[in-house]
């Protein structure tokens, strides 16, 4: 049975502590695009022995635990998750580019899944699975940094995952790479006049035909320093996608970080929980 743990109390802090993160993490070990965001996860569904049609990614942190999205968490209907680990092109059995193939991928049972005491809608949008086995890290499987610092204004995020490509209406094998420009909070809210715009979410985006979409749910939004790190996680955005102006939202994993930490240690209340099977 799967677990699910709606966290009754923790707490939520902003950069108040470095990262514990591994000295492999946010490491691409080529330009190849095969080497790209080794640490980008994709979510299967399963429903008995039929695998659904829902689309999800999530993010690999450390060799147990994903981040991804609470709404991919919550709304899908499933009795199991499983990640899968090393995909580069969902159509393939080989994935190969320029000459360099990937390692066969790796599947791994989702046992816990710990989302955020807070979600509600849009807001805290943040989910934590915890992998029945420990992840070997390759050449194609690698964690990425958890964030430091602070971001600044003129900020370029990358974004990954596999997927509706916007204004082509199908969903992407490859995994996909695009580029979004940070949006000040003031700009995010001018634009969204009729929503109440999270104070835990970063806007990026805005340009025409470039954008996450549906099926990029959970996936990571990348700001690349000296090394990757999770700055946040693909939450929502217009219906139609890659609109010019229309930023998408993303939960900032930053705002995250001390529930995150207390998650992957192990210090939260496991009694306080609610256990069902998710149907």
């Amino acid at each position: 049975m799967l677990r699910l743990l709606v966290l009754l109390s923790c707490g939520v802090g902003v950069l108040a502590f470095k990262p514990k993160n591994s000295p492999t993490c946010g490491i691409e070990v080529s330009p190849n695009l095969i080497h790209h965001n080794p640490w980008l996860v994709y979510i299967e569904y399963w429903r008995g022995d039929q695998q659904t049609g829902n689309r999800c990614a999530a993010s690999l942190v450390d060799s147990r635990h994903l981040i991804t999205a609470a709404h991919c968490i919550i709304n899908p209907k499933f009795t199991r998750l499983v990640a899968r680990l090393g995909e580069y092109d969902l159509a393939n059995q080989e994935d190969c580019v320029s000459g360099v193939c990937a390692d066969p991928i790796l599947r791994y049972e989702v046992e816990e899944i710990i989302v955020h005491p807070d979600y509600h809608g849009k807001s805290h949008d943040i989910a934590i699975l915890r992998l029945a086995e420990d992840v070997p890290y390759t050449d194609f499987i690698r964690p990425i940094c958890l964030p430091s610092g602070e971001l600044q204004p003129d900020t370029v995020f990358a974004a990954t995952g596999w997927g509706e490509i916007p204004l082509r209406g199908y969903y992407s094998n490859t995994k996909k790479i695009i580029p979004l420009p940070m949006w000040s909070t003031a700009e995010c809210k001018a634009a969204y006049k009729r929503l109440n715009i999270p104070d835990n979410a970063i806007c990026a985006g805005g340009q025409e035909g470039i954008d996450t979409c549906r099926g990029d749910s959970g996936g990571p939004l990348v700001w690349f320093k000296d090394r990757a790190e999770l700055w946040a996680v693909t939450s929502v955005g217009t219906y139609r996608c890659g609109t010019k102006n229309a930023p998408g939202l993303y939960t900032n994993v930053a705002e995250h970080l001390q529930w995150v930490d207390d998650v992957l240690a192990g210090n939260y209340e496991k009694p306080e929980y609610d256990e069902f099977d998710i149907l």
